[in-house]
């Protein structure tokens, strides 16, 4: 996968690309698993839990800023007028100008916070042969060059949708479904990918897939 120039790169990139290689001297895979909403990503994070391998879940970085970051509270109160994830949903899933302008700003509140998280742990695991960070924004933020390896999880719509149906009853389904398709497509994301993984069947189909991620390849 192609990188970044290093030279053409800010004085801020240029910090996290001396992180990047200080992991890579000691051979440690930084995985990216993404994947669109209700796919499984939470589902392979805790199978690889299971495993003995860390796990940095985006989201869970997210609900925590939500929940004792002051200074995030503060913007996100300052600029949505409200906490309420499910009220902040409403604004910023959809394909509106109006839902792109909510979303691109939420990202800007949240994305250098999320990213020092990702820095802390990364240097926290420098001893782990393999480490995995969810991202589902992944391609949308262009986060490509963090990650030695690239993996995406696919499922069907109709699975997307009986999965978000079960986690919010009261969810209307033109909601939905608009929130599924406000997101990049999952065979634009398969394509941009190096590994494919699918969770269209069981549990235990799914554990022998996320042995896949297990059996990438060592860095040469």
């Amino acid at each position: 996968m192609e990188r970044q120039s290093f030279e053409a790169e800010s004085a801020k990139q240029k910090f996290s690309r001396a992180i990047f290689i200080c992991y890579n001297l000691v051979m440690t895979l930084v995985v990216g698993l993404t994947g669109n909403i209700a796919c499984g990503k939470s589902t392979v994070g805790a199978l690889l839990r299971k495993k003995s391998i860390p796990v940095l879940d985006s989201d869970e970085v997210v609900h925590d800023l939500y929940a004792n970051d002051l200074d995030i509270q503060e913007q996100i109160l300052r600029d949505f007028g409200t906490l309420d994830r499910k009220e902040i949903g409403k604004k910023v899933f959809g394909t509106s100008p109006e839902n792109l302008a909510y979303k691109k700003k939420l990202e800007s509140i949240l994305h250098p916070a999320v990213h020092k998280k990702f820095e802390q742990w990364v240097q926290a695991n420098l001893n782990e042969r393999l480490i995995v960070n969810l991202v589902p924004l992944l391609f949308e933020a262009n986060l490509e060059h963090r990650y030695d390896y690239i993996v995406c999880i696919i499922t069907d719509e109709k699975n997307q949708i009986d999965r978000l149906k079960k986690r919010d009853p009261n969810m209307p389904e033109a909601q939905i479904i608009a929130r599924i398709r406000s997101q990049m497509p999952q065979d634009q994301k398969s394509k941009r990918s190096n590994l494919v993984i699918s969770n269209n069947s069981t549990l235990e189909a799914l554990e022998l897939e996320v042995d896949k991620i297990l059996n990438l390849d060592s860095k040469s």
